[in-house]
């Protein structure tokens, strides 16, 4: 069993341990949990990495909690993907929050027998979050296990953070976000019922229902290459409220290049983010808004060609491969 719900069904053995949220697996989180990895292997122990549903922030200030970079399930499925060999999915509630550090490393030590916890700079733990890696180290030494600390990340001088990259995807940089995630930045969701404009313009395009804590890109046309029942697709994508027809709402749409089908409806689908080709705007009339569809077809396939030559990049197989033990997990506000 790869994922765990509960403490106490921790296998009773000795683990090298990390903790996070790990919202979005990004680049420097795949450094920790790959260090991890190494290190239980090169002991000949298994790794377990516990990381918490809803996330912590959901649930002490939800008014204050970000928009998150990946769902539960993808979360998941990328954290096994760095060689991690158990997950233990928390359930966060106020009254584990409510754990002072020393109750905290009391649970860990009685339910992991860690013999190593990894955990970055930045790593804070226990009630009011005031246990730190100085308070851990202490505690390590009282309890007879080693506590390993790794520096952020930078790229290019900037801090690889989920923060940092919320930005850029709220900016519509996504080619920059992905530089920071280790793979591009994507929307899963369901397609749904449209309004058959895009169709009427020559350009039908699948709706997609998106979770409400998923962060959206800022709204524009994108190059993109969409994940649908097994196979990828090259495909521009369209996040906006649709200016030139005003009170048609925001929306997440996908066309799928060269491809037709009679209904997408109800099916899942993953949309990657390759560039934006433009901001959204609106335009005098449908007719100038197809024409501009036309150049953003161009443009797209100009910038697809290259990403779809390397497809798919080993992060995103690994995210789409039957990784045993993973199960489908609802997020709060899905």
């Amino acid at each position: 069993m790869r994922i765990i719900r509960s403490w106490s069904d921790i296998p009773p053995e000795p683990h090298v341990v990390t903790i996070g949220n790990f919202d979005g697996v990004h680049r420097g989180h795949q450094y920790l949990l790959t260090t991890v990895h190494e290190r239980a292997a090169t002991r000949g122990l298994p790794s377990l990495a516990i990381t918490f549903d809803p996330l912590p922030l959901e649930v002490l200030a939800p008014e204050r909690a970000p928009q998150r970079l990946s769902l539960t399930d993808q979360r998941l499925r990328l954290i096994l993907a760095c060689g991690i060999d158990r997950v233990l999915l928390v359930q966060f509630d106020r009254s584990f929050a409510a754990l002072s550090p020393k109750e905290f490393v009391d649970l860990l030590v009685q339910s992991t027998h860690l013999t190593t916890i990894v955990v970055g700079e930045d790593f804070h733990f226990g009630r009011g979050r005031t246990g730190d890696p100085a308070l851990l180290r202490e505690l390590g030494r009282s309890h007879g296990f080693e506590v390993v600390v790794l520096p952020r990340l930078s790229e290019l001088s900037e801090t690889i953070s989920s923060t940092r990259i919320r930005q850029l995807i709220a900016a519509g940089a996504v080619r920059e976000a992905g530089t920071l995630l280790g793979r591009p930045y994507a929307l899963t969701g369901t397609v749904v019922a449209g309004t058959g404009r895009g169709s009427q313009l020559g350009f039908p395009t699948a709706n997609i229902a998106v979770a409400d804590r998923l962060m959206l890109p800022g709204d524009g046309i994108y190059a993109a290459i969409a994940h649908l029942s097994g196979s990828w697709y090259p495909a521009l994508a369209y996040i906006g409220s649709r200016p030139t027809f005003p009170g048609a709402g925001h929306a997440v749409e996908v066309y799928l290049i060269d491809q037709t089908y009679p209904t997408l409806r109800g099916e899942t689908i993953t949309v990657y983010f390759i560039e934006r080709i433009r901001p959204d705007r609106a335009f005098p009339d449908a007719e100038a808004l197809v024409e501009q569809m036309r150049d953003d077809e161009r443009n797209g396939r100009a910038v697809l060609q290259a990403a779809m030559a390397d497809w798919p990049p080993p992060l995103v197989q690994a995210l789409h491969a039957a990784l045993e033990g993973v199960e489908v997990i609802d997020d709060p506000g899905s």
